[in-house]
């Protein structure tokens, strides 16, 4: 048993593990041919040949922070802050050998992935003028930048899953000119406001005069006639009756109507 152990310990050294979420492409290290097998999970022999794994999992870019800011050109020239991140992982493990061939090791892969980031979001941003891209807003730009990615990677059998874009700093002149233009909306929209306030105040006022007016064209037309004259003879009758009661000193004249006009007596002292 115990001429067994070294044996099993040399074993033992001369093995790998292939994680579950792993995919492996064995080279021969004397000829450096590239193994036609690609190895999936379990305990692997490197004797006499090296294997390079690759992770199946996804990704995220970058790994110690949540985003990163890069800065690019827009079609007009005018420098902008992105503060972006994505997330990547390979589609196919069938595809280990043919990445390995025509990348390079897993290191070499992020490498090629982190090339094709940086060059899609030069090309998505050059697409727009820096106001267009504004408007064009956060979730516009990460959809583009994703598809022109996976354009570019779709051959090598990686996919880009996500991009998050979570902030846009646009140059001072344009943030300038942006802030300037709010104020104008905002003002325009308060001057529209006064306007209308103003407005429906003079409505108001022009109610109030017509039911002024509606309401002297029907005195005066109840005023008219025989009936009119009945109605001031009425109210001459109640004056004369007042003034019988009270203390005043009044001059009664009278009109061709019959309704008297009342003056005051010349004061005695």
């Amino acid at each position: 048993m115990k001429r067994m152990l070294p044996l099993v310990a040399l074993l033992l050294v001369g093995c790998t593990t292939v994680e579950s979420y792993e995919v492996a492409v064995g080279r021969t290290r004397f000829t450096g041919a590239v193994h036609d097998e690609v190895y999936r999970q379990g305990l692997r022999s490197v004797v006499g040949k090296s294997l390079y794994k690759y992770s199946l999992r996804e990704m995220q870019y970058p790994m110690d922070r949540d985003a990163e800011v890069i800065n690019v050109l827009t079609g007009d020239q005018l420098q902008v802050s992105l503060e972006v991140a994505h997330m990547w992982k390979i589609a196919d493990g069938a595809c280990a050998k043919e990445l390995f061939l025509s990348v390079g090791d897993n290191e070499a892969v992020s490498t090629m992935v982190h090339k094709t980031y940086r060059e899609s979001s030069r090309d998505a941003v050059a697409e727009l003028v820096a106001a267009d891209l504004l408007s064009e807003g956060r979730q516009g730009i990460s959809d583009r930048i994703k598809a022109l990615m996976n354009d570019e990677l779709a051959d090598r059998c990686i996919a880009v899953t996500d991009f998050f874009v979570r902030d846009v700093d646009p140059p001072p002149t344009l943030k300038q000119a942006i802030e300037s233009k709010l104020a104008k909306e905002q003002e325009v929209q308060e001057q529209l406001y006064q306007t209308q306030v103003v407005m429906e105040q003079a409505n108001q006022k022009r109610d109030e005069a017509k039911g002024i007016r509606d309401a002297q064209d029907i005195i005066a037309e109840s005023l008219q006639g025989q009936k009119g004259e009945r109605y001031l003879y009425w109210r001459a009758m109640e004056a004369m009756e007042s003034v019988g009661n009270g203390n005043s000193n009044l001059v009664l004249v009278p009109t061709e109507s019959g309704a008297p006009i009342f003056f005051g007596a010349p004061s005695t002292n």
